[in-house]
């Protein structure tokens, strides 16, 4: 199940590092660049590598028997 309060935690946050990036001329952008998209796609990022290694760390089931 996706959890959209840690994604949205996660989009806030890169969104304002891409904001400051921008104003420091670190990434150039055009006319047609949107920033919400590519927030939007490096969360999703994010958010699956977390999940990845929430997953990897977590105990195994026990087994029943």
């Amino acid at each position: 199940m996706v959890n959209y309060i840690l994604l949205y935690k996660i989009r806030r946050i890169v969104k304002k590092i891409l904001k400051d990036k921008i104003a420091d001329d670190e990434i150039a952008t055009t006319p047609k660049s949107c920033i919400g998209c590519l927030a939007d796609d490096i969360s999703w990022e994010v958010y699956y590598l977390l999940k990845e290694k929430e997953e990897k760390d977590a105990p195994p089931p026990a087994a029943e028997g």
